[in-house]
């Protein structure tokens, strides 16, 4: 019987590994803290080692399997989560996260900056926003300025991910409108409420287009992000990147109505094999609410029967001599099965000759709509840019997590990371993707990823998150009359995030993956290092990280940090008025998660108690 707060509900439907791990804390409670009953009541962690990080980090090693008593984080020692701060940020920060929780503040943030703006002399208000929001939740206006902050997080164990935070959305590209014939697909077409920001307050960070110039100009920072992040970590160093920073978002609007209907033709013709699935992913294990009605695609095959199918209700007329040479081309190992991956690359645009292309899309009612030549262009340009940073990220031996986006531009941003992962993950897991564990797409996503790195032989990059559209893709989905892609509930979302992150572990184990857990939420903490004690992971080297925003939750970030774990703050930056977007959208998320700020406030009142009576150290 869970204790109340921790109820299987709430915590989604667990994976049978970690049930006894909850027997294990029943008579504690993570909402007021967790630690072993054999260690002092401020200890960091009951088992802390801290052995030195190579620079490289090498897959997956091991400590010697033992049985002691689990791993419980104790989440309410304030000492270790703000020993980094003096006592004027920490009354900077409850003051701050107080205000994130006023609902009249957050409501009217936009309107209130733009106040302060208007009546008060640049001077005073970015010396106001630097003591206030800014300091809060940005590390500074340029590297130069970040430079300090960083070397001072690492002294307490904890490194920068760099995260360079100018916002905006589609209607900044407004040079070249897609129309509504080259757009057809719903989910994809253009609306209110991504177009204006006006209409939405949470909608999650992009890049302002203003032409191919500041394209150019934010592969500039962002290669200046590899740079800065190599100079202050001596090892794994983290750079976040936005595909949207690099291209003409409706080229990749275009780009990924194309290959949602590359995938769903796929799904269409072809059909289920069990057996396809490597043992590692046990799909009867993965509740069926979380999994969905349809079949994972990686568990679809191909057939010749149903190409020819497809073939017949495209209207394609082909010679059976013509049929057949275009299925050996996706069939090379000739076991008469066709992986997705295999079909996928014969119906893409552009050089070598890829038959189905030009078969689906030049028909009188097209199977597929072509992507125009200059949004073919587009998305080459934005190709050659990742391409440029993965040879930089190789070069400085760093990382890029790649960020999730909006439904409508995630499937080329899945495509163009995967295809990044083939290139630079052969030797060391250089670029990790983003997986939203809250849309209903990610189990059929990640499994499909994670097999294919499997079976062509490169380390497989995750970064696990919630995700941070969630209202903006539901007024979305609403208006445009299409499913909505988010799970019904939070319990849920949480089950699918424990387990993706059981999928991910056992590809840890063997040396094939590498795991970013990017989480706010303890429980989820305390679930992946128990994980990783009971498969003997290193915590230092053993290829799991753990990331959460500067500004917030400390009290993780900071603990994890110092009993050797990889602990990283996503760390923005950027100039004040530029980053003014993204502090609204920071006290917006804050607003949502009240509970866990409270609790932050709470920490933060204790130890400033602490510290009034002397008992600082």
């Amino acid at each position: 019987m869970l204790k109340p707060g921790l109820s299987g509900r709430a915590l989604g439907n667990l994976p049978k590994h970690f049930h006894h791990v909850i027997q294990s804390i029943q008579q504690t409670d993570l909402h007021t803290g967790l630690q072993s009953a054999t260690q002092p009541p401020d200890t960091h962690l009951t088992s802390a080692p801290t052995p030195d990080t190579p620079a490289v980090t090498q897959p997956s090693k091991k400590l010697p399997k033992t049985e002691p008593s689990p791993i419980i984080l104790n989440f309410q020692d304030s000492r270790s989560a703000y020993a980094s701060k003096g006592t004027l940020e920490l009354l900077r920060n409850k003051w701050v996260l107080w205000l994130c929780g006023s609902n009249f503040i957050v409501n009217n943030n936009e309107k209130l900056l733009k106040l302060s703006r208007a009546v008060l002399p640049k001077s005073l208000f970015d010396a106001l926003m630097k003591l206030t929001f800014y300091g809060q939740f940005v590390g500074g206006i340029d590297v130069a300025d970040l430079r300090p902050k960083l070397s001072h997080m690492q002294q307490y164990g904890v490194k920068p991910i760099l995260d360079y935070s100018v916002e905006a959305d589609l209607k900044e590209d407004s040079s070249d409108d897609v129309t509504e014939a080259v757009v057809t697909d719903t989910k994809f077409k253009r609306d209110d409420i991504s177009a204006s920001r006006d209409t939405h307050q949470a909608v999650a960070r992009a890049y302002p287009y203003k032409g191919e110039e500041s394209c150019e100009e934010n592969l500039r920072i962002f290669l200046e992000c590899l740079e800065t992040a190599s100079e202050v970590c001596e090892s794994n160093a983290f750079c976040a990147i936005k595909v949207t920073g690099l291209g003409k978002p409706n080229a990749l609007l275009e780009g990924s109505q194309f290959l949602a209907s590359v995938r769903e033709l796929f799904m269409e013709h072809s059909e289920e094999f069990p057996d396809t699935i490597p043992d590692y992913i046990y799909l009867p294990a993965l509740p069926k609410d979380v999994l969905g009605p349809k079949t994972p695609l990686a568990q679809k095959r191909m057939t010749h029967e149903g190409f020819d199918r497809l073939l017949k209700a495209a209207g394609v007329k082909l010679s059976e001599t013509e049929a057949d040479e275009i299925f050996d081309r996706m069939d090379p190992d000739s076991g008469g099965r066709v992986r997705f991956h295999k079909f996928r690359e014969l119906c893409m645009p552009g050089r070598p000759h890829r038959p189905l292309y030009k078969l689906l899309t030049k028909q009188e009612n097209p199977v597929v709509n072509p992507i125009s030549i200059d949004h073919l262009e587009a998305l080459d340009r934005v190709q050659d840019r990742m391409f440029q940073l993965g040879d930089r990220a190789v070069q400085l031996n760093s990382k890029l997590l790649v960020d999730a986006e909006q439904t409508y531009f995630q499937p080329v941003i899945d495509f163009m990371s995967n295809k990044l992962m083939h290139r630079y993950n052969t030797q060391n897991t250089v670029v990790f993707n983003t997986y939203q564990c809250y849309l209903k797409q990610t189990p059929s996503q990640l499994i499909y990823d994670a097999e294919k790195a499997n079976s062509l032989g490169y380390k497989f990059g995750a970064k696990l998150v919630r995700g941070a559209y969630m209202e903006q893709e539901r007024e979305r989905a609403a208006q445009l009359g299409y499913e909505d892609p988010i799970y019904a509930d939070k319990a849920l979302t949480n089950s699918c995030y424990h387990n993706m992150f059981e999928i991910l572990l056992a590809q840890v184990e063997k040396g094939k993956c590498e795991a970013m857990i990017a989480s706010h939420n303890e429980f989820s903490i305390q679930y992946v290092v128990e994980r990783m004690r009971q498969n003997g992971i290193d915590p230092a080297t053993g290829g799991i990280y753990f990331g959460q925003l500067l500004g917030m939750c400390d009290q993780v970030t900071y603990l994890l940090g110092a009993g050797g774990y990889c602990s990283y703050k996503y760390v923005p930056y950027g100039p004040i008025e530029a980053v003014l977007p993204y502090l609204s959208r920071r006290a917006y998320e804050n607003k949502g998660m009240l509970q866990g700020s409270q609790k932050e406030i709470d920490l933060l009142r204790g130890e400033l108690k602490r510290r009034r009576w002397g008992l600082a150290k």
